[in-house]
């Protein structure tokens, strides 16, 4: 497949909402003929990055949230728009991943995961306000 195919998806930021998250990435991907292992990866990904808008962006409280997964050749992008405060991902430390899981504090995997299993990472504040977080996998 190639050109530019894009699909987007709008909810509300509440983790009662990431069942439909995961079930966008599924349909949408296989759309756009994503593999198996890729949908898989993606799900991931993008389930963490919207639980991260729930917990972090919005506190908790609610608020709207964008994504848009496309496949650009050979790459899939996905982009997540949120209308939170502008987010710095340099001040989020990575896992001290050599210290016992019981002595870790929790939460902290979220981007550390993204860049390991996505291929671009890329954070940016939006000019009407909020953040936009684009997600790169290369086929």
């Amino acid at each position: 497949m190639s050109g530019d195919n894009r699909l987007e998806f709008s909810l509300q930021a509440q983790l009662e909402n990431l069942v439909d998250v995961r079930a966008y990435i599924d349909e949408k991907g296989q759309a756009l003929g994503l593999e198996k292992q890729l949908l898989g990866d993606l799900r991931l990904v993008v389930d963490e990055a919207v639980t991260n808008v729930v917990l972090h962006a919005y506190q908790g409280n609610g608020g709207p949230v964008e994504l848009e997964l496309s496949r650009h050749e050979n790459n899939v992008v996905v982009r997540i728009r949120d209308e939170g405060p502008p987010l710095n991902p340099d001040g989020v430390a990575d896992p001290a991943l050599d210290t016992a899981l019981a002595e870790r504090a929790p939460g902290g995997m979220g981007i550390f995961l993204m860049k390991q299993m996505m291929d671009e990472v890329i954070f940016e504040p939006l000019a009407s306000g909020g953040n936009e977080l684009k997600l790169v996998k290369h086929l």
